[in-house]
C-alpha cells in the first residue's frame, strides 16, 4: 500500500435510509486505517450521494450533508443503506440509484447492501441467479418480486463476487471486519475484531457464510461438515469420513477444498476456534478446560492453534471481549 492512499466509501442517500447502516461501517473502516502502520496509513473519505446537493433530514435533529450524483468516481466500497418501511418507495422515488449500483459493480467496487437495501441490487439486475438475503420482514416480498434470485433466509451475509447482502445492521460489522482484512491486512482486521467491537465474535470471510463454509451446493460435503461439527472433540479421521460418503480420501479432500476453500483439517480448527471464542466470552471456564471442550487435550497446543487463527492468545481474547478494550493508536493530529 502506498503512503497517503485514500480509501473511498460512497453511500446512496435518501430520506428513509437508516443512518447507522452507514455510520457504523464508516467508523470500522476508519479505525482499521488508524490501526495500520503510520508510514502507509491511508485516509478514509465518505460521500453520501443524492440527486441534488442538499442536507438530508433523516429525523428531527439528525441531518447529513450529501453531494450530487454528477459523474461519481468509482469508490472502494459502495454502501446501500438499510431502508425504513417498504423498499419499493426508494425504487419508485430514487431510480437514479440503480445506475450508480450498476456502475460500481462494473467498476469493481465492494458493494454492500444492508437489510432491504438488497432490493436495489436485485432491481438493478446485478444479483443474477446467485444467493442473496434481505431483512427478515421482507423475505416473502423479495422472493415473490425477484424469483430468479436465490434468497437465503438462513444466511445473515451472502456473497456474489464483490457483492454482499447483509440481513441487518447488526451483521454489517462482521462484513466490515472482513473488508478491513481485504483493504488493509489480516492483522488489522484481527485488531478491529478484538479491540474495536467486542460484540463481533465471528469474522466473516467469503467461505464463512452463515455457519462456516455452508453456502455451497455439494450435499455430500455438507454432510461431512455436519459430522465434523457434531464430533468436535474427536480427532479428524479422513478415512472414516470418506467411507461415510462413498469417496476416496483423495476425492474427499479435493471436493472439500473446492466447496469450502479450506482443507477438512483447517475447517475443524476454524470451527474449534469459533466455539472456543464463544466459551471465552460467555463462560468462566479455565483456559485448559475451554481447550478441552473444543477438542484440544494439550493446553499449549490449544493456545498455539487459537493464536494462529485469531491473532491473539485465548487469554488475550477473553480480556479484550470482556473488558471492551479499545487500544488503537490515535490518528495523527487527532484531538
Amino acid at each position: 500500500m502506498t503512503t497517503n492512499r485514500a480509501i473511498t466509501l460512497l453511500a446512496l442517500a435518501h430520506p428513509r435510509m437508516l443512518a447507522t447502516s452507514v455510520t457504523l461501517p464508516l467508523e470500522i473502516i476508519r479505525a482499521a486505517a488508524h490501526a495500520s502502520p503510520a508510514p502507509t496509513r491511508p485516509k478514509v473519505s465518505i460521500n453520501l450521494v443524492s440527486k441534488h446537493t442538499e442536507t438530508l433530514q433523516l429525523a428531527p435533529g439528525l441531518s447529513m450533508p450529501v453531494v450530487e450524483d454528477d459523474g461519481v468516481t468509482i469508490p472502494d466500497i459502495l454502501l446501500i443503506p438499510a431502508i425504513w418501511r417498504h423498499p419499493r418507495w426508494v425504487l419508485h422515488h430514487h431510480p437514479w440509484q440503480l445506475e450508480i449500483v450498476r456502475r460500481c459493480v462494473a467498476g469493481g467496487s465492494w458493494v454492500c447492501s444492508v437489510g432491504a437495501g438488497s432490493f436495489l441490487l436485485a432491481e438493478a439486475g446485478v444479483l443474477l441467479e446467485g444467493p442473496a438475503t434481505t431483512h427478515w420482514h421482507w423475505f416473502d416480498t423479495f422472493e415473490a418480486t425477484y424469483p430468479r434470485v436465490s434468497l437465503r433466509r438462513d444466511q445473515l451475509i451472502t456473497q456474489q463476487g464483490r457483492i454482499f447482502c447483509v440481513g441487518s445492521v447488526n451483521s454489517i460489522a462482521d462484513l466490515m471486519v472482513y473488508l478491513a482484512g481485504q483493504l488493509f491486512s489480516r492483522a488489522t482486521a484481527t485488531t478491529i475484531e478484538n479491540q474495536f467491537s467486542p460484540e463481533i465474535r465471528r469474522r466473516f470471510s467469503p467461505h464463512e457464510l452463515g455457519s462456516l463454509s455452508e453456502s455451497h451446493q455439494d450435499e455430500k460435503i455438507l454432510d461431512v461438515q455436519w459430522l465434523i461439527r457434531s464430533e468436535l472433540k474427536e480427532g479428524l479421521n479422513l478415512a472414516r469420513l470418506a467411507n461415510t460418503c462413498d469417496m476416496t480420501v483423495r476425492t474427499l479432500s479435493r471436493r472439500f477444498r473446492a466447496a469450502t476453500g479450506m482443507t477438512p483439517m483447517h475447517y475443524q480448527h476454524t470451527i474449534r476456534t469459533e466455539e472456543a471464542k464463544a466459551l471465552l466470552l460467555n463462560t468462566n471456564l479455565p483456559m485448559a478446560e475451554v481447550g478441552w471442550q473444543v477438542g484440544f487435550r494439550d493446553a499449549s497446543v490449544f493456545s498455539r492453534r487459537f493464536r494462529a487463527l485469531a491473532g491473539v492468545t485465548p487469554r488475550q481474547y477473553r480480556t479484550a471481549v470482556r473488558g471492551k478494550v479499545f487500544a488503537l493508536d490515535p490518528a495523527p493530529n487527532s484531538p
